[in-house]
């Protein structure tokens, strides 16, 4: 019962806090207008880009810490990686000067809180506080669409940098007052050795990841910076406006996968979810995962331009693509997990990067043909990696708990 209800408000605090920024998407298509909208998206890549090195997996070593070694060193873990975030992004804001660029600059501190904030949840999540988790999200999604809209109304330069701006106003906020109920918890005792240690297990668990989350990037976002270099910023904007839209599938999929992680794991432990049963449900998971595109295929696009605006007509077309796509990562999740518990992160890194591979071929064949093509490299992607996690989704025995 515990679990159902523990999953129940982790998934409610995960969807209110992503559906914020999704019902702002009107706003900001009519506000930033269709070439405005597909700069934005652009600078959105960039974002990615930089949390991917920020963040470096530091939310799932914090998780991972603490079921297999407890909370004992949890806050110097955590306070060590806030260090290894401020350097990089002091680097990012120099080279931001340099290039004298205010809304590179937003975008770099916007990396750099979402990381901070990341780790915070997964300080919560892990020790199962699902209340605190949803207040957490709530407030930085809340606060961060009503800043977006304040500074937009207010400001008439810049509109992009002020979108990136809000984020970073929210971010932080919400997370010192998080870090402060951390304090007083808990006190940090940080020696030099403690330091040392605790970044030598950062690296370790997250240097193997970084080519599996490059690889991911490079199949959500490595299209967007093609289309931005050989496209017009009309064409992205209505491509990006469809991939958002077609992203509330991904959001609801990553919050209950995020939600239901911590159970997912236990039942490994307890023995009540084997391998056996994680790949008779990835093959359940993939023949429906199509539901979705077919339920869009039937929806008229003039719903789709009646939400997003009128001059956004096309999208409807790429939605049904990406559905596709995303359905996908339904099988993903459950097999990919699997392998994430036993600690096989060189082999998911592998695994990913064949996986990017085959779409980036798939991208450079298709992107000469023309726009409409390029989310076929997508749905290539994320069908190629299936059957090879799932070859490797085996019993304990040939699988080691690192």
């Amino acid at each position: 019962m515990k679990l159902l209800k523990d999953s129940a408000i982790y998934l409610f605090g995960e969807l209110f806090a992503k559906a914020l920024p999704f019902l702002l998407l009107p706003y900001l298509t009519r506000k930033l207008g269709v070439a405005g909208f597909g700069e934005l998206s652009y600078y959105q890549t960039i974002l990615s880009l930089l949390a991917l090195f920020f963040g470096f997996s530091q939310d799932g070593a914090l998780t991972r810490y603490y079921y297999f070694y407890g909370k004992r060193n949890l806050a110097n873990l955590m306070l060590t990686g806030y260090s290894y975030i401020a350097l990089l992004a002091c680097f990012g804001l120099i080279f931001a000067w340099a290039q004298n660029s205010l809304v590179l600059a937003a975008v770099v501190c916007a990396a750099a809180t979402q990381s901070i904030l990341a780790t915070q949840l997964a300080w919560r999540q892990c020790q199962k506080r699902a209340l605190a988790y949803t207040a957490i999200q709530t407030a930085s999604g809340v606060f961060g669409s009503l800043l977006t809209i304040l500074l937009l109304e207010t400001t008439t330069n810049q509109p992009i940098a002020m979108r990136f701006a809000a984020l970073v106003l929210a971010n932080a906020l919400v997370s010192m007052i998080a870090y402060r109920l951390v304090q007083k918890e808990k006190k940090t005792r940080l020696t030099w050795r403690r330091f040392m240690l605790s970044g030598s297990y950062i690296m370790a668990f997250g240097a193997p990841l970084l080519l599996h989350h490059a690889s991911n990037f490079a199949k959500g976002q490595l299209d967007r910076v093609l289309i931005y270099q050989y496209y017009s910023a009309e064409q992205l904007g209505i491509y990006a406006a469809a991939l958002q839209v077609a992203g509330i599938l991904s959001m609801l999929l990553m919050s209950v996968n995020k939600a239901t992680v911590p159970y997912y794991y236990q039942a490994l432990k307890s023995g009540s979810l084997n391998a056996s049963k994680v790949r008779r449900h990835a093959i359940i998971a993939a023949l429906i995962s199509p539901i979705f595109a077919a339920i869009a295929y039937f929806l008229p696009e003039s719903l789709f331009t009646w939400f997003l605006g009128k001059n956004y007509i096309g999208t409807h077309y790429y939605i049904c693509l990406f559905l596709i796509g995303y359905g996908l990562t339904i099988p993903y999740f459950l097999l990919v997990n699997y392998l994430f518990f036993y600690g096989q992160n060189k082999l998911i890194g592998l695994i990913s990067l064949s996986s990017t591979g085959i779409y980036l071929l798939v991208l450079l064949m298709v992107s000469s043909i023309g726009l409409a093509w390029i989310p076929f490299a997508m749905i290539a992607g994320n069908l190629a990696i299936l059957p090879i996690l799932y070859y490797f989704v085996r019993e304990p025995k040939n699988v080691q708990a690192a």
